[in-house]
């Protein structure tokens, strides 16, 4: 990569449009490529995308490259892929016929297997695990620009050695960068603090209304003590990192409200406004990751031999919002399952 790295960014959401953001405040000749909610506002308005670690990367009309077709990430070095996991072979094959010789890959995705389907559909290309370990709420700023709030604190995760000119980039925007050398273990870590998704999607209520209610911090408790089970029969081994402490959730979150209050403040200390990203597909009529999510916990667990009932129930929810046949705003109550 050269002093001013090319990065074209694939499913330029909210995760991946603060991300590019983040690095073109740095210096990254940067390509969004989205769908047009993102190009209209951004072409005629511009963007600001907010930190809870460093200034805020704001940008004028015309002031950040926006596009809508694969053909975009054409001499990028870097193509960070930020699609949902069930669209990645998909965006895969896509961008493929117009990768540059040598382009290095890195998933920003949620979910275990999406470096794997990266992979299987991009062989001539390296491809590196990472992880955004914070929420990002999408609203409109001033003037009409699109605005991307960070609104919960954590690291960026990047495979260690995968791509160290992307690191040295988003550390000058002043975002935190941890580069672990068990990206897997770390994923895991992300999907079981990921098992609250579902949980706040079916809420229907914020993620600091949806915390601060014990009825569903039980639910999600019980969903993340099956998958620890799971994780132990497996052999798998999570890795914490920054403030990721998965460990210590399924303990604290059934505590009655003001105990949890006093001892897990910093997880309700979030904007009002933040929301699982799956709850933001449920409302868009968008199909979510809730498969590479909690239906991973369920096939890792029939493999294992071991049941998973909370979270085969919030599956089968999900899949239910998504056709329709299951309105959000369920109360805890309905989550569990029955019998």
């Amino acid at each position: 990569m050269t002093a001013r790295p090319t990065v074209a960014v694939v499913g330029a959401g909210c995760i991946g449009a603060w991300t590019g953001a983040q690095l073109a405040r740095a210096g990254a000749e940067v390509t969004l490529i989205g769908r047009p909610s993102l190009a209209e506002p951004v072409t005629r308005a511009g963007l600001i995308a907010t930190s809870l670690t460093g200034p805020d990367a704001t940008f004028g009309p015309g002031g950040l490259r926006v596009a809508l077709g694969p053909d975009a990430v054409a001499g990028a070095a870097v193509v960070v892929i930020a699609v949902k996991g069930g669209g990645t072979a998909a965006a895969a094959a896509e961008i493929r016929p117009h990768l540059a010789p040598g382009a290095v890959v890195v998933s920003l995705q949620n979910g275990l297997r999406n470096p794997a389907r990266l992979r299987e559909a991009l062989p001539d290309h390296a491809v590196v695990p990472g992880m955004v370990s914070f929420n990002v709420v999408w609203d409109q700023g001033p003037g009409g620009r699109a605005r991307l709030r960070q609104t919960t604190s954590g690291p960026v995760a990047l495979e260690q050695g995968g791509a160290p000119a992307l690191a040295a980039s988003l550390r000058a925007s002043g975002v935190p960068v941890v580069e672990p050398p068990d990206m897997q273990g770390v994923q895991w870590a992300k999907l079981l603090l990921n098992l609250n998704n579902a949980v706040n999607a079916l809420s229907g209520l914020g993620l600091k209304a949806e915390l601060s209610d014990r009825g569903y911090r039980r639910v999600l408790a019980a969903a993340m003590t099956e998958a620890w089970a799971v994780l132990k029969a497996a052999g798998v081994r999570p890795v914490a990192i920054g403030k990721m402490r998965p460990g210590l959730a399924p303990r604290i979150l059934p505590l009655p409200d003001w105990l949890f209050g006093l001892l897990a403040a910093p997880m309700i200390r979030i904007d009002p406004a933040a929301r699982s990203s799956m709850a933001d597909d449920l409302a868009r009529g968008r199909t979510t990751e809730v498969g590479d999510i909690n239906g991973e916990v369920v096939a890792l667990g029939e493999r294992v031999g071991v049941p998973t009932p909370i979270n085969a129930r919030l599956v089968a929810l999900v899949r239910a919002a998504e056709a329709g046949e299951v309105a959000v705003g369920l109360p805890a109550e309905a989550l569990w399952p029955s019998g």
